[in-house]
This record gives C-alpha cells, structure tokens and sequence, in this order.
C-alpha cells in the first residue's frame, strides 16, 4: 500500500504516458453532454418564468444582465454548433476556447435563476482543460486533415497524460466537497445522519421516479422508517468522502466509480436524474489507460508505475 502512495500518486502520474484515444473519447463525451445540456427546455422556462434572484456569479451584475437580456438566444445556437465541432474534434484548438467561453456565458443564465450544480460544475473546469490539450490529436477531423502537421509536432511524454489525472483531481473535488459539506459544520452533520433529507428526497420525488412507474407502490413506507433513511445518508458521506484516495492511489478507481455510479443510480430510481452520466464521463479519466490501444508499452520504465487499478 505504502508503495502505492509514494509511486502513484496524482503528482507522479500526472509524469506518466497517456493514451491520445482516452483523452479523444472524453472529448467526444464532454461535447454531447454540452450539446445535450445546452438544448434543455429549462433554459426557454427560465425566459418566460422567474427563477432564483439572489445567485451571485463570477461575472459583474452589468454583464449577468445583458446575458439575460440579449444573448441568451444567441448563445443557444452558438453552443451546440461549437459543441458539434468539439466532438467532430474539427478546428479543436480555436473552437474549444470559444466554446468555453459561451458555455461559461449560458449556464450563467441558468445558474442565477436555478441555482443548482448540475451540469455546470462538472462541466466548466474539464472543457477548460479541454483548450489546453492535445485532445484532437486522435479520433478527429483535425487528426484527418492536419495528420502530418500533428504527427511532426513535439509530443512532450505526458501530453495526453496530464489533462486526464487533472480532471480525476476535478472528480475528487466535486465528491469530496459534497461529502465535506454534510460533515461541517457539526449541526450539519448530525441532521444529515437523522436520515430527514433523504426521507424528504425519496417521499417527494416519488411519483415522478422510475421506481413508481416500474412498480406504483413504494419498496415500504416512506414516511416512517428513519433508520433506513439514515443508514443511506451515511452510506453516502462514506462513499462521497472516499474518493479522496485517488489523489494517493490509483489502485482502487474501479471500486471508487462503481460506488459512485451506483449511488448516482439509486438516485435516479427515486426520482434525481442528471447526475449518472455526468459522472460516468469524468469517470473515463479514472480508467487504465493502458486499455486503449495507442498507449505506449515499452516507452520507458515509467509505464511500469502508470497503473489505475
């Protein structure tokens, strides 16, 4: 374990080869799911309705309300076209700063008036890293077009490498923070173990969850049984917490993902959808590299060391 820690941590295998086709493929994810979230029905309710007033964002209130005011039409065009040329990988190095541009400017829109993290905070910081990378150098239009220019470039050893392991950081960051949040302060912590919030979660989604149309009666009651309802709020700390270990190991990312999914699949039984393949798309940056058939073998004796589970 001790070997683990020191070898594979996130600072060392940040060093490690990269596989192009793994970085590619959750190009492609990250642009479907932008093109997806970008032609959500909420964002045309939230012109016609009245949403959350008291978000503050990064932006300045001067800007927040031209975006309301004019370019939310506009940006919903612009989004998806950029999103389809992320994931045809076409003009990768232009577009995909434009891309995070609007996409910054859109989801303002949505945040200030439904102040909720889904999608943006999984999104924003990977399409960022995204504008950095060599993302397009495989499975692409670019790699098609420009394939000489791309093969003579100076590829450094960890090109495709480090913007995986920096979005694995991304996935820490989102899970352990929630995990945080239910823990700090102690008030907090001990409301969340009573079991309340997800007793209230499960009791007022449930006519609009899969589990109600699959089997129109509830597995018990809902409105007793706190015990359970407890046991599943701090099954979820643990879980959420757990990903820490990633920043030390990358022994135990198959267990982590699974854990995660599963509990974002549980969710989406009662009635919580939006989350799952979210984090099914950060999740492709916690697989072994080595699954994907660009990755090099005999590099050097660094690839030894590059093991995720």
């Amino acid at each position: 374990m001790s070997y683990s820690v020191f070898e594979n941590n996130i600072l060392n295998r940040i060093n490690f080869a990269g596989s192009g086709n793994q970085l590619a493929i959750f190009r492609i994810l990250l642009g479907l799911q932008i093109f997806y979230s970008s032609n959500s029905k909420l964002i045309d309710l939230l012109q016609v309705a009245g949403g959350t007033s008291e978000t503050v964002t990064i932006f300045p209130s001067f800007l927040d309300t031209l975006i309301a005011s004019t370019l939310v039409d506009y940006l919903q065009i612009i989004v998806p076209v950029l999103s389809v040329l992320l994931i045809l990988g076409f003009l990768t190095r232009f577009v995909a700063p434009l891309l995070f541009i609007s996409f910054l400017f859109l989801f303002d829109f949505w945040y200030i008036n439904f102040d909720a993290p889904v999608p943006w905070l999984y999104i924003w910081f990977p399409l960022l890293i995204i504008c950095f990378s060599k993302s397009s150098d495989n499975i692409s239009l670019d790699a098609l077009v420009f394939g000489k220019t791309l093969q003579t470039q100076n590829i450094q050893y960890n090109s495709y490498r480090w913007p995986i392991e920096l979005v694995s950081a991304w996935f820490v960051y989102i899970y352990f923070s929630a995990g945080l949040a239910k823990i700090f302060p102690v008030t907090t912590l001990i409301e969340w173990m009573q079991g309340g919030t997800s007793q209230n979660i499960l009791y007022e989604r449930f006519l609009d969850s899969f589990l109600h149309y699959t089997f129109n009666e509830p597995f018990f009651d809902y409105s007793s049984n706190n015990y359970i309802f407890s046991i599943l709020s701090i099954l979820s700390i643990i879980v959420e917490l757990s990903v820490i270990i990633i920043l030390f190991t990358n022994r135990y990312n198959k267990i982590i993902i699974f854990l995660i999914l599963s509990m974002h699949f549980f969710l989406f039984l009662t009635g919580v959808p939006g989350f799952m393949q979210l984090a099914l798309i950060l999740g492709i940056c916690l697989i072994n590299p080595k699954l994907f058939n660009d990755y090099p073998q005999t590099r050097n004796n660094k690839t030894k060391t590059a093991k995720i589970f």
